[in-house]
């Protein structure tokens, strides 16, 4: 017998009523079925077959299609631009134009001169595409108004220039510019008429609410004065308690800020101490965790372009470690919502052409003019050194610094201020992926927001900034990972919807040995990270000669990162370690090269004396791989 429930709402007592039918199989099937059927009605939606992903990836790509809307005719008129690639002068500014991404999104771009009846037509029909193609109800339809395209817009084209800027991707005509990332300035009004883009931009408001900050001290909460506001050291956690009103209504979000060098018991602290604040405002704050260094843009707004963020040490009253005698910052941003200082290690090196830097002594100061920096950037930089050194500071422009401001660095030192930081080009923004096979399954995550710590040693990691691809790859990434990056950049630049172009170079570089056209592109970089104290230069020598670099660029294209030691059971007879170790030459086997003697050993007896395999130890730095063979006796 079969027991099928027959759903009835019989709304007595507010409650639901839950009928049994028994009968055979067929039959009580058939009454199971028309219950549900009068309950629910009938399915107006089938169920559309799956298909693997390769499959659905690439045909949304081939999907990508340009409508025109116009009405210049006399009558309104929807054509499909069958011609590729697409390029911005496409784009008449008296017509709109529907930009359908195969279903993912689709864009409704409204020119400047367009008619409201053609604004209206290409609204309408961007939401019939929909239905007709049987789109996902949840597909979204994006309005661009022309002149203000968002930069995921522009990089569906092969070519867009803007006033003031590069004519083509990548094609400067000014060489006193310099690539940048736009920064709009922040209109708070727009927020709350429009959510979307409240959460797009991370910002409830313009941080003009109220605040109050907190330090970690001793497991317990102590207050900030209100004079050190937006001052945050890496030794130490804070809790930033900001207040803000809709509609009267008090609302609130709780910043934690933990610093890189803070201790286990201080980072467990802030997390119970926010729990207990939380509590004590009925639950009702909004709990945001801020890593040191990646601070979002409204706890940026809340300072108003005095968020200064110290290295190491603490604000304590009872912090008797003395002050370090030179500190370098590095001033980022162009306004209020989006500017902060960091401490960066204080040397040449880690100048940016991008940006502006305060170099700091018992006596003297300098603000340091990157030829990139805009006026904005300046003026905000004016403002935080009137916080640091009471406005005392010297002016030095990039190209005119004194023997003096050298000498504090150090010495002059190569830095980040390649060409390539001072063109103007179309804002596209830089691009970091994760490349990984830790799953068991190799996958590319994109890292929003990166900075130098988002650099993972297991893995490799991909950077695009449109000109140049830059495979980074870790010291413990896997043979795995690293081929599979190679092949993944070569195809991320061959499906590119803005068609780039397939011969972009794509660079190899190691962990540890970080060219300055790279570090560039991140806010901070530490160049003694993982140098082990090595400038950018003593770190090159230990790579060889331009050849040596010219051979990793030849192994890329012919899809292999680095030169993997061929199996000795392939290639060479293996010998035994005992044979090998702290032998001279000619105490060797026949044959043996005595500078490679690692190669001559078997796969395990390889892992077992190094433990590690080869493909791992070839990774490794020559400098450390040199140093393990000096105390194995194999050097």
């Amino acid at each position: 017998m079969l027991l099928a429930k027959d759903i009835r709402d019989r709304e007595r007592g507010g409650r639901m009523e839950i009928g049994v039918i028994e009968g055979d199989n067929e039959q009580a099937s058939q009454d199971l079925m028309k219950l549900l059927i009068s309950t629910l009605g009938e399915r107006t939606q089938r169920i559309v077959p799956g298909c693997a992903d390769e499959v659905a990836d690439q045909t949304q790509k081939a999907n990508i299609m340009l409508y025109h809307v116009s009405d210049a005719a006399g009558q309104m008129e929807v054509k499909e631009i069958a011609a590729r690639p697409l390029v911005q002068e496409m784009l008449n500014h008296q017509d709109c134009y529907i930009l359908d991404q195969g279903g993912t999104k689709i864009y409704v771009w409204k020119g400047k001169g367009a008619t409201k009846a053609e604004r209206q037509t290409a609204m309408s029909r961007a939401l019939e595409f929909i239905k007709m193609k049987s789109y996902p109800h949840s597909t979204n339809v994006e309005t661009v108004n022309d002149g203000a395209e968002s930069a995921m817009f522009k990089q569906l084209f092969q070519k867009w220039s803007v006033k003031d800027q590069a004519v083509g991707m990548g094609k400067a005509y000014s060489a006193s510019k310099i690539a940048k990332v736009s920064q709009e300035k922040f209109d708070a009004s727009l927020l709350h008429a429009k959510p979307a883009m409240a959460a797009q931009e991370r910002m409830v408001d313009d941080g003009s609410g109220s605040v109050e900050v907190w330090r970690i001290e001793n497991l317990e909460l102590v207050p900030v004065e209100a004079e050190w506001y937006g001052f945050f050291y890496g030794g130490d956690c804070y809790l930033v308690l900001y207040t803000y009103h809709v509609n009267k209504k008090p609302h609130y979000i709780l910043y934690i800020w933990q610093g890189r060098h803070a201790s286990q018991d201080e980072l467990a602290a802030s997390a119970f101490l926010a729990v207990q604040l939380d509590q004590d405002f009925n639950g009702e704050p909004v709990q945001v965790r801020v890593c040191m260094g990646k601070e979002p843009r409204h706890f940026m707004a809340i300072f108003k372009g005095k968020l200064v963020l110290f290295e190491g040490g603490t604000s304590r009253k009872d912090n008797e470690a003395p002050e370090p005698p030179v500190r370098l910052f590095q001033i980022h941003g162009t306004e209020p919502s989006n500017t902060k200082a960091v401490e960066v290690p204080a040397y040449a090196s880690s100048l940016n052409s991008n940006d502006v830097f305060l170099l700091k002594t018992q006596a003297d100061y300098f603000l340091w003019y990157g030829k990139g920096s805009s006026g904005d950037e300046r003026e905000m930089a004016k403002q935080l050194a009137i916080i640091l050194v009471d406005g005392n500071e010297e002016t030095l422009a990039e190209g005119q610094e004194t023997l003096q401001f050298w000498e504090i660095l150090g010495g002059k030192a190569p830095y980040a201020n390649d060409k390539r930081l001072q063109q103007v080009v179309a804002d596209v923004h830089p691009r970091l992926f994760e490349c990984s096979n830790k799953t068991g399954r190799f996958v590319v995550t994109e890292v929003t927001d990166f900075n130098q710590d988002d650099l993972d040693p297991s893995d490799v990691m991909l950077l695009d900034t449109w000109d140049q691809i830059f495979l980074w790859i870790g010291v413990e990434a896997n043979d795995v990972e690293k081929k599979e990056a190679v092949a993944t950049a070569i195809d991320y630049l061959k499906t590119h919807p803005s068609a780039r172009d397939p011969d972009t170079p794509i660079l190899v570089i190691k962990q540890g040995y970080e060219p300055p056209n790279f570090t560039g592109w991140f806010l901070a970089w530490d160049p003694q990270k993982w140098s082990n104290g090595k400038s950018y230069e003593e770190m090159k020598k230990e790579l060889g000669d331009a050849t040596a670099i010219q051979r990793i660029t030849r192994d890329v294209n012919g899809m292999a990162v680095s030169p993997s030691t061929p199996s000795p059971s392939n290639t060479f007879q293996c010998f035994p370690f005992e044979d090998l170790k702290g032998k001279q030459k000619h105490e060797l086997p026949e044959g043996v090269d005595p500078t490679r003697k690692e190669t001559y050993l078997s796969d395990r007896d390889f892992i077992s004396v190094f433990g590690m395999t080869r493909g791992e130890f070839s990774a490794l730095p020559s400098w450390k791989q040199l140093n393990i063979k000096k105390k194995l006796g194999l050097f």
